[in-house]
């Protein structure tokens, strides 16, 4: 991109950023069962963005984006042989009064979806120890559709992912057979409003390592 040229006034504002925020957090069961939530609000005003005028990119003020979200989680130990967890986020990721001053006109955003911000993520797992020197982990995790441009006019699917991994230690060796992606989900992870960039198919790996004292 062209840089500014010296006689072209800017006439910017500060960027302003009000956060709220607020959360619980516990245990139960004689801290077997343990609990968590935050909430948060946040709204960034002044936004700049550098629309291109002519040869040139000038910055200019374009408005308000708001993040609005609920975060909670849970893990409970069953036993000495293992645990299960669950946590979600649910998110509202918005344009306040946004718009776009061009030579070519206004582009207004008010209300439009934030690009790469899902509405939700969930995720499950268990780790279970089924003998002494092995530990089996299990993870489960969805994310919600996301729009990939500010205009929303390009939409990635929701998708889920499945890992599995288990390891075996003995002394300072440890030895972690892992997969990801186990079932071959089709899904794309990131888009720029043309293209969508796929997520990685199902991966096994063997990963060794010795601890030194």
């Amino acid at each position: 991109s062209s840089l500014v040229p010296a006689d072209v006034p800017l006439d910017l504002k500060p960027r302003n950023i009000d956060n709220i925020e607020g959360g619980l957090k516990g245990s139960l069961l004689e801290h077997r069962l343990s609990l968590e939530a935050v909430y948060f609000y946040m709204v960034e005003d002044g936004v700049v963005l550098t629309p291109r005028q002519g040869p040139f990119f000038l910055p200019t003020n374009a408005g308000q984006q708001n993040y609005k979200g609920f975060e909670t989680g849970a893990s409970y130990a069953v036993s000495s042989k293992g645990s299960i967890y669950a946590n979600a986020a649910f998110y509202r990721n918005r344009f306040g009064d946004f718009v776009i001053e061009t030579e070519d006109g206004d582009e207004d955003l008010t209300g439009n979806r934030l690009p790469i911000s899902p509405d939700y993520v969930l995720n499950f797992g268990a780790e279970i120890l089924p003998a002494p020197a092995f530990t089996v982990r299990l993870d489960l995790k969805t994310v919600g559709g996301v729009q990939t441009n500010r205009q929303n006019t390009f939409e990635l699917d929701p998708y889920t992912l499945f890992d599995a991994s288990v390891t075996w230690r003995r002394g300072p060796l440890r030895i972690t057979a892992s997969s990801h992606n186990l079932f071959n989900s089709k899904y794309y992870w990131n888009g720029d409003g043309d293209t969508a960039d796929p997520g990685r198919p199902r991966q096994f790996l063997v990963t060794t390592s010795v601890r030194l004292k």
